[in-house]
């Protein structure tokens, strides 16, 4: 595909050795650009000089006569043979993919029959300053080279020559758009070269230097869940909530952005923005599962949403019914009785704080057994920022989830909330801050579960009537054979 032999004659018709001993390899200077892409319509038989993504074109000369005219650009997306010779995952190939670079056109102009060697020369001149002209132009080296030959016009004599390996026939696949390929009932001839003696250790590496990653930034996020496991959660969000927009002008299903939103933000997206990237970075077949608006005038391709409507749906979306839903689609996947709870708070950043208890709220909390909390510690802590307290199991299914109001604290909340929750027959685990003997009380007596809990010094008073009652060699908190004091 790539390779094309002229049959061009030099001025003085030097002999081979010295041909071969002045060639002079160089990057194409600007100004002779249209130069050289009519040198490569009129003499290649692709009759294309076009090259996509990042490339770098030279010049190979003789004395300043033009012998041959390379191009190197991106490389294919996918190609099995070769990732498997690079011994790639398929996340590694996108994070990877930008370490190759694909030699796109080789025409030699000089006729190869006089010089038999020339054009192995020339790819070995070129392939030691590849790395380093990449380095240069595009903020990384690049460490493997590939390129396609024709079998129907040529053997690749050449790039054998100049220590290339053949991985085998391509399946004759032309790409057409992302993840769509079109037959051409013609395959191709892959070759591949590593350039430098480590290259290919770099390059199989598990884990790659920041010298070598993408300048451009990381990759979205992948897509945390097999594309034919998608619909159990959009069937959930589309069966159980309800639709706040108003249907005029809606494109996308409530389910689809959903569902989009909850698998990014598990593979590890933060903010409206990373979110949109993480849906453009998924393929038409998990398009397609998760109801993606079909694209116009293209079959088998599906749009997915823009930042913008992830942002105005996150404005709207009713949490408490988001929330009902989530916790239902868990229960459903992880049906296992729950055994252990753990209560965990942690505050949402750049999210404004809940509002504050309603008069009925406040009075509900009111009534409930006295605080043995120091009143310094029952401040509001929730003013600033939005703080959430999660009933998640070990494995973290999601039981349950509160908001803590601006005016108290997670304390408070938890406390409030515990006698509206199922716990019979669970442990629950939580931090020393909601050891209170009301909470022990409605944990044991009234929901009928047990509870490890820690005390410590932030309840001195029942802290020194622990140390009191307890036996001295009770752990953690008493003193072990040998051991100083243990405080936890």
């Amino acid at each position: 595909m790539s390779v094309h032999l002229s049959n061009a004659s030099l001025a003085g018709n030097p002999p081979e050795s010295a041909l071969l001993e002045a060639l002079s390899v160089r990057l194409l200077h600007a100004s002779e650009r249209e130069r050289f892409d009519e040198e490569l319509t009129r003499k290649h038989y692709l009759r294309n000089a076009d090259a996509v993504g990042r490339v770098l074109r030279y010049v190979a000369e003789y004395r300043g006569q033009w012998v041959a005219l390379l191009v190197f650009s991106s490389p294919a997306w996918h190609i099995k043979a070769r990732d498997q010779w690079l011994q790639w995952s398929p996340r590694q190939v996108k994070e990877r993919r930008h370490l190759i670079a694909q030699q796109a056109r080789f025409l030699v102009l000089a006729a190869p029959g006089r010089w038999p060697n020339l054009a192995s020369r020339v790819l070995q001149r070129v392939q030691e300053r590849l790395p380093q002209d990449w380095q240069e132009h595009f903020g990384y080296p690049v460490l493997v080279a590939e390129t396609f030959v024709d079998p129907q016009r040529f053997r690749g004599t050449c790039y054998h020559a100049a220590g290339w390996e053949q991985l085998g026939l391509t399946q004759g696949y032309q790409r057409d758009w992302q993840d769509f390929y079109t037959d051409t009932q013609h395959p191709k001839q892959l070759w591949v070269r590593a350039l430098g003696p480590a290259a290919l250790e770099q390059v199989r590496a598990p884990e790659l230097p920041p010298a070598l990653r993408d300048p451009q930034g990381p990759l979205p996020p992948a897509c945390p869940v097999p594309t034919d496991h998608l619909d159990s959660l959009w069937e959930c969000f589309y069966r159980g909530l309800t639709d706040p927009r108003d249907p005029r002008g809606v494109r996308h299903l409530l389910a689809t952005l959903l569902t989009l939103i909850a698998l990014a933000v598990t593979a590890g997206a933060q903010g409206a923005h990373a979110i949109g990237r993480f849906a453009q970075s998924l393929s038409h077949p998990q398009r397609r599962w998760l109801h993606c608006r079909p694209r116009q005038g293209r079959r088998r391709e599906y749009d997915v949403p823009c930042e913008r409507t992830f942002r105005r749906l996150l404005k709207r979306v009713d949490p408490e019914e988001l929330k009902q839903a989530l916790t239902r689609w868990m229960a459903a996947e992880d049906p296992e009785p729950l055994s252990v709870v753990h209560v965990d708070g942690k505050v949402v950043k750049n999210a404004a704080p809940a509002p504050p208890r309603s008069p009925a709220q406040q009075a509900e909390a009111a009534a409930l057994a006295p605080s043995e909390i120091p009143p310094e510690l029952q401040k509001p802590k929730a003013d600033k920022a939005l703080t959430l307290v999660n009933f998640q199991t070990t494995h973290q299914r999601l039981v349950d989830q509160v908001a803590v109001p601006s005016d108290t604290n997670e304390e408070a909340a938890v406390a409030a909330h515990l006698p509206k929750i199922d716990l019979a027959g669970v442990c629950l685990t939580a931090d020393a801050a909601h050891l209170t003997k009301a909470n022990c009380r409605q944990l044991t007596q009234r929901n009928g579960a047990d509870f490890f809990l820690f005390l410590k010094g932030n309840q001195p008073t029942a802290l020194a009537k622990a140390e009191q009652l307890l036996p001295g060699a009770l752990p953690p908190s008493g003193q072990h054979v040998g051991e100083g004091p243990r405080t936890h």
